[in-house]
């Protein structure tokens, strides 16, 4: 048994928010609170050694979990050529050219670049196209993704490669942009952005679970003990169950001590009755693996236009963006779900994808209104007063990344007009409603620190501390801090067995070097992590 004392420990637990001392037996906290309680508790019921841990006044929490990420993905982002934070079009090109001096293209590998985003562009803020990658190289093929993900751009010989030309881009329609002669200018974005991606040729599995294995430390050293995931289109050689399959038996076997709860994206109606038909066949999963919803997309991002909004840009009179499914394709899609008890998770970044979702939901719910799975939304950045209320109405949950702020703020007002951004990045009008709220960062579009996210959260500023924006807005530190650790649990529906320290809870918890509750809002930012424990089991030390 491990006895912790002289602890703040910050609950998380509406019945006991605060305590001074913790006994964690095996995977479980078995007794929470005062030095006194526990200590008398410890003597009572210790059967073998007993191993004491004095904090010191120490500030102790659950440890974080990021409610909406891509773990795979920024494995194998740490092998891609870095483009966050390229200022210009030739900048982005001479990173590329240093990644393609280290690159073996002899295996048929694609070069890949992650993360460039126009706005920061000096000059010429504009999306790069095939000509611009064709001066990197006309014969290795590339592809150079936008920050957000949902945007991508292919040299000539990758569309060679992929045999998209001027006869086979219509197929695609708006998700593949084209010249004025109809030859595809390399821009390829949203369903047909993933399809690609999925269909390169990539490491083999057993590679990628190692490298996912080393990856986790990363997440342990920012307090991080679990995340859920949308991964299926990261799968090598187009092979999703034999991911799901490889995460479950790592995770089973203790090589992934990180708890990891899939959000499996299967788009398509054949994909979604096939996950059914073979779900059927699972075995036990466990604690440390499982499918926890299906998760769809409904638009695309603000950043590059393509969110689906109810009006006009206002930086764009001539598109809405870009709705991925007809009503009712959603709703069919979100009613197949629900008729199996299993939650959706919808990504609708604008509000036009936001009402879509809604009423799928909605209509879903009163087709089998004796199933309550969890539906929610992913991200609801740009939303409206009576969206907010129909979410409360019918029980949909929203995954939100505060962090998406700091970027965010400097666009929102051109993209969205002052009307329309009143009632964007509005999580303190979706608590105030009642609608159930989990922070993660969508990972690896914002680096998946949670203490970033949270002083997003709170401060509604900046990373560089520019700001605020909303302020009215602003969460307290105390439902931040709820919202990446028992409301992410509880958008898993896993509230029963993490999110918070009490008695019969799994020991998922984190030391860090201030009490997170009374710092400054400046401090969050500089806050570190010094400990965390998974199952009673200490993964990192600083």
């Amino acid at each position: 048994m491990l006895l912790i004392q002289n602890a703040r420990i910050a609950t998380m637990d509406a019945a006991r928010p605060f305590a001074q001392a913790a006994a964690v037996e095996g995977e479980y906290f078995a007794c929470v609170g005062t030095n006194e309680e526990v200590r008398a508790f410890a003597r009572a019921h210790s059967a073998g050694s007993l191993r004491t841990l004095d904090l010191e006044g120490g500030f102790l929490m659950p440890g974080f979990h990021d409610s909406h990420m891509h773990f795979i993905h920024y494995v194998k982002s740490r092998l891609s050529v870095d483009l966050f934070g390229t200022d210009s079009l030739p900048a982005l090109k001479s990173r590329l050219r240093g990644g393609l001096e280290r690159f073996d293209a002899s295996d048929g590998r694609f070069l890949l670049g992650e993360g460039w985003n126009q706005e920061l562009f000096q000059g010429d803020r504009r999306f790069p196209t095939r000509r611009d990658l064709d001066e990197v190289s006309r014969d290795v093929p590339i592809l150079a993704m936008r920050a957000c993900f949902h945007i991508g751009v292919l040299n000539s010989a990758a569309l060679r490669v992929l045999d998209l030309n001027r006869d086979t881009a219509a197929r695609y329609g708006s998700f593949v942009e084209v010249d004025a002669d109809g030859e595809p200018n390399g821009v390829i974005k949203e369903n047909y952005l993933d399809e690609v991606k999925a269909s390169l040729p990539s490491l083999k599995l057993c590679e990628l679970m190692r490298l996912a294995c080393a990856a986790q430390h990363d997440l342990f050293s920012e307090g991080l003990t679990g995340v859920q995931t949308d991964d299926l289109k990261y799968a090598p050689d187009e092979q999703p169950y034999a991911l799901l399959e490889a995460l479950r038996a790592h995770c089973a076997d203790g090589r992934l001590k990180l708890r990891v709860r899939e959000q499996a994206l299967l788009p398509v109606q054949q994909e979604l009755d096939e996950f059914f038909a073979l779900r059927a066949q699972e075995p036990a999963v466990g604690r440390r693996f499982r499918v926890s919803c299906i998760k769809l997309l409904a638009d695309g991002s603000l950043g590059g236009r393509t969110a689906y909004l109810s009006s006009p840009y206002s930086d764009d009179p001539e598109t809405s963006g870009l709705p991925i499914y007809g009503q009712q394709e959603l709703d069919r899609l979100v009613l197949t779900a629900h008729l199996h008890n299993m939650p959706v998770a919808v990504h609708a970044i604008g509000d036009g994808a936001a009402r879509m979702a809604v009423d799928a939901i909605r209509r879903a719910r009163e087709a089998a209104p004796w199933l309550a799975p969890r539906h929610g939304l992913v991200h609801c950045q740009v939303l409206s007063p009576r969206l907010i209320g129909e979410m409360a109405a019918n029980g949909i949950q929203a995954f939100t990344q505060p962090v998406f702020l700091s970027s965010d703020m400097h666009i929102a007002l051109p993209r969205l007009g002052s009307r329309r951004v009143r009632t964007s990045y509005a999580w303190k009008s979706l608590a105030d409603a009642q609608v159930a709220q989990s922070f993660g960062t969508d990972c690896p579009v914002e680096h998946f620190r949670p203490l970033a996210g949270i002083y997003c959260a709170v401060t509604r500023r900046d990373l560089s501390g520019r700001g605020p924006f909303l302020p009215e807005q602003a969460l307290p530190v105390g439902d931040a801090l709820r919202a990446y650790t028992f409301g992410s649990a509880w958008a898993a529906g896993e509230e029963h067995i993490r999110g918070a320290i009490r008695p019969g809870m799994l020991a998922d918890f984190i030391q860090l070097d201030r009490d997170l509750l009374s710092c400054p809002p400046d401090g969050l930012l500089s806050a570190r992590v010094l400990r965390t424990w998974i199952g009673g089991e200490c993964v990192f030390e600083a």
